[in-house]
């Protein structure tokens, strides 16, 4: 197995069942939302948790849940859900080689949506499982019976047993015929009238639900309050058509169906004409978007499920004193007084970083005793300058005098990458990346209480095959630049601003995407679009009332989980220029710790 599904596989949600799922799911604001009776769009890079929202509106996830949390969630839902991954309905294209289709002309989009559909169908069998098994109604054989006989028909389905599971039974076998077909075709073919044109191929899930869904309420006499929702996962693996097909239904007036669709951050340029014509769906009006990124509670929600990790390990152990604090990123009041760790660090730094003392001289700072002289200088001043200080005190050389009292400490790098503070942070609440960090670190604890080393240990670890995933992320091979190339100029360049031969309190560490019209720069825009994607370049101060199709004026920020690789602090800093990025030329610094040289790639 290649490295890039090893990474994205682990704790993958769509290799799960409902029921599993849900052993490990934890509430969040993203899940309220979508959980409203209204179309939704859920947004967000490869790993951020999509499939576990849309897994989570199932019967089973939310039964199972209920068991552990409160049962009148479910109740308060108000739809049926009907999960649908995107991946499946590749099944029968893939299998025949998509480019063999190709001069059959539209038999191949034929073969798309029959795959499509297909899969519409079993995933709707399945949920009117779910239901029936809720129901208490008498006589549930008698009305099986009644609907599966009309679903044989609506779906053409001869010869088949009029049971849900025969159903899907038969569902199945029609799709093995129809990949001998094709086979058949593909090897025999003469002339146009080899190619099949059976019945079932004019179906249409969109208009066969919307007959069979009232036919399921009237015989098992369902709420008809409730609606039926239809989560379809991971879109951007769906053909252009579908695509087209779902957000254009998000201004359905159907009064039975909703649409729940996942997708990643920056949706395809054929969706655009689409959505901003006159006709097109209004987010905030038809529809609502969750972007599950740079929400302010992500950090709530990491906290909280790195609790219940640890706790399944140590009952009676929350995830800080597990993992420690962190005293860069803390906010205990006694970090700013005299003698405090901070004050030391400060006081180190001063001997041997001149342009540290001339920043607080220039600030007003007494350099004899770099204490805030009032609250509001603590805040604007002590506060922001805290990580920085701590990194170049950690990272710049020391005078010549000063080496062998820094040597006498023993320094590591995990000295800035442990704790609870930053394993909240460095995975942006991507739950996922979250789970595999935080169950490696305990499978490596037998005592009550993390390593700093072991910490730092697997998260350099994660970080790094983070990286090598994203190198083998295919992108034009006309390219001059790639992903190492970009990611190396941008996290050097960040890395020069924190660590280089001038103290700045705000240091850039964002930045704007501004590359211009060229061919290069839309090699630069291909990687960046990919690159968010994947997660490694996240969006900052997103606005969860639009749809974006291009990431040109974008402010942007390397994943955290990147900026270990590149010695750089947890925080957000103000943005530069890309242009500014990829033109210019970092400073190299020299660091007095042989195990801060990381290997980027």
């Amino acid at each position: 197995m290649r490295e890039i599904d090893i990474f994205y596989n682990t704790f993958n949600a769509r290799h799960l069942n409902p029921e599993e799922v849900a052993e490990t799911f934890i509430w969040s604001d993203n899940f309220e939302k979508l959980i409203q009776n209204n179309h939704s769009v859920v947004l967000g890079a490869r790993g951020c948790g999509k499939t576990t929202l849309m897994k989570m509106l199932t019967i089973p996830a939310l039964r199972s849940w209920d068991n552990l949390n409160d049962s009148r969630i479910s109740a308060s839902i108000k739809f049926f859900a009907i999960y649908i991954s995107t991946d499946i309905y590749w099944d029968v294209k893939n299998q025949v080689y998509s480019s063999q289709l190709e001069k059959f002309g539209s038999f191949s989009q034929l073969v798309s949506e029959f795959s499509v559909n297909t899969n519409v169908f079993k995933s709707v069998c399945q949920t009117f499982k779910e239901v029936i098994a809720l129901s208490d109604l008498e006589g549930k054989t008698e009305k099986e019976l009644e609907l599966c006989k009309l679903l044989i028909v609506a779906w053409k389905l001869p010869g088949t047993i009029p049971t849900l599971d025969y159903i899907i039974d038969a569902l199945n076998l029609r799709v093995d015929m129809v990949n001998q077909m094709i086979q058949g075709l593909i090897f025999n073919y003469k002339d146009a009238s080899d190619l099949p044109n059976d019945d079932f191929f004019k179906l249409s899930f969109e208009s066969s639900l919307e007959y069979i869904i009232p036919v399921f309420q009237r015989i098992f006499k369902v709420d008809l309050k409730k609606k039926w929702a239809f989560c379809f996962d991971e879109l951007e693996f769906a053909p252009n058509w579908l695509q087209k097909k779902l957000f254009g239904s998000l201004r359905s007036r159907n009064q039975i169906i909703l649409y729940k669709l996942s997708a990643s951050p920056i949706l395809p340029k054929e969706l655009e004409e689409l959505i901003f014509s006159e006709y097109g769906p209004t987010p905030g009006n038809d529809l609502q978007i969750i972007k599950m990124w740079g929400s302010k509670k992500n950090e709530d929600f990491s906290k909280r499920l790195i609790d219940s990790i640890v706790r399944k390990k140590f009952p009676n152990l929350s995830a800080e004193s597990f993992f420690g604090t962190n005293s860069i990123y803390n906010r205990q009041p006694n970090s700013y007084i005299q003698g405090s760790d901070f004050y030391l660090q400060m006081v180190q730094l001063l001997k041997k970083d001149k342009s540290f003392e001339i920043f607080l001289k220039e600030n007003g700072v007494d350099i004899s005793k770099p204490l805030p002289e009032n609250d509001s200088q603590k805040d604007t001043l002590f506060r922001k300058i805290k990580p920085i200080v701590y990194f170049r005190n950690f990272y710049l050389k020391t005078k010549k005098e000063d080496v062998n009292a820094t040597k006498g400490r023993g320094r590591k790098t995990s000295e800035l990458y442990f704790g609870l503070e930053v394993l909240k942070k460095v995975c942006d609440g991507n739950p996922r990346w979250l789970i595999g960090l935080v169950t490696a670190i305990l499978s490596r604890s037998e005592d009550a209480k993390a390593d700093s080393r072991i910490q730092f240990d697997e998260l350099l670890s994660t970080s790094k095959r983070f990286c090598n995933v994203i190198e083998n992320i295919p992108i034009n091979r006309y390219s001059k630049t790639t992903f190492k190339q970009l990611l190396t100029k941008v996290g050097k360049y960040f890395e020069d601003q924190v660590l280089g031969q001038t103290f700045h309190m705000d240091p850039r560490g964002t930045f704007i995407v501004d590359v211009g019209n060229s061919v290069s720069a839309d090699h630069v825009m291909e990687i960046l679009e990919k690159g968010v994607s994947q997660g490694a370049f996240i969006p900052v101060d997103p606005t969860d009332d639009e749809f974006d199709f291009k990431i040109e004026g974008k402010r942007l920020k390397l994943s955290y989980l990147l900026c270990v690789l590149f010695k750089l602090p947890l925080r957000k800093y103000p943005e530069a220029s890309l242009k500014d990025i990829l033109q210019g030329k970092s400073k190299s610094t020299e660091l007095d710790d042989p195990e801060s040289q990381l290997r980027i790639f």
